[in-house]
């Protein structure tokens, strides 16, 4: 059974890895912001590939990891800190881990937060899932029920329900070739 600390079972895991965690944070790279909350933060890799990078911008990360804080250096929250305002909201592979094996909970939990997430954004809300055709490629992986997967027509209605009409659904290998990533844009208009 995928239980969220047999998954988790060190602080500085956001599973993925430096390097492929940097690799999915340059989708970040053409956008004007000032300000950025980092929703399932893990250990903070996101600020540090912002230092890497010389991007100058308020940094805040949200996880209910509180033992990943450790690594950060910035203002840390276990819930989404309703009534700030951020330029971006990030929830890169928040909900991708298929935890006690019910998908469709895994799901709404990720509506949630994007929800509680719209809240806060102002410019752009950007997340990332595990898209629905690689289902197949892990089932030959024995990795089928491990995940959390969505097809792009479950990502428009989902969007519909959230009333965010203005997002692109991002599919390109050079960022992650099994996750689409799915940029909001304009949510303060």
């Amino acid at each position: 059974m995928n239980s969220f600390h047999s998954i988790y079972r060190h602080p500085k895991f956001n599973g993925y890895g430096k390097k492929s965690a940097y690799q999915r944070f340059s989708i970040l790279s053409g956008l004007d912001f000032k300000s950025i909350l980092d929703v399932g933060s893990g250990p903070c890799f996101l600020q540090s590939w912002l230092t890497d990078n010389k991007i100058h911008c308020h940094y805040e990360a949200v996880d209910i990891r509180e033992d990943c804080f450790q690594f950060c250096d910035c203002p840390t929250h276990t819930k989404i800190p309703i009534g700030a305002f951020f330029d971006v909201v990030c929830l890169f592979g928040t909900v991708t881990y298929n935890i006690d094996r019910d998908e469709e909970k895994n799901k709404d939990l990720l509506k949630t937060l994007l929800f509680q997430s719209k809240q806060v954004a102002k410019k752009f809300l950007l997340f990332t899932v595990f898209k629905e055709p690689m289902r197949q490629k892990h089932k030959e992986e024995n990795l089928k029920n491990f995940f959390v997967y969505f097809s792009k027509n479950e990502i428009e209605k989902m969007m519909k329900e959230l009333d965010i009409s203005n997002f692109d659904v991002i599919e390109d290998d050079k960022l992650d070739e099994q996750e689409y990533f799915v940029l909001c844009k304009k949510l303060d208009s």
